[in-house]
């Protein structure tokens, strides 16, 4: 089985590199530590194309709650 999650930038957790994101730009000017999961469905169709139906965000969120949910635990004071 796949891993969850994987820490590192675009190149290293899923082979593309990116100029920069919100997540970037978050720490570089105000220190705040974010993350930006890639999440997809088995459907390269929808993946490639950014186009998710509610049925596959709700899908997608219910295979990802137990990750999800801990980083929050873990960020919480």
């Amino acid at each position: 089985m796949p891993k969850l999650s994987v820490p590192g930038n675009g190149m290293q957790t899923i082979g593309y590199s990116a100029n920069g994101e919100a997540s970037d730009w978050m720490l570089s000017t105000h220190g705040i530590y974010a993350m930006s999961p890639e999440l997809g469905t088995p459907n390269p169709r929808t993946s490639e194309f950014f186009i998710i139906s509610p049925k596959d965000i709700k899908i997608m969120v219910e295979k990802n709650s137990d990750w999800i949910f801990y980083a929050f635990r873990q960020l919480l004071p």
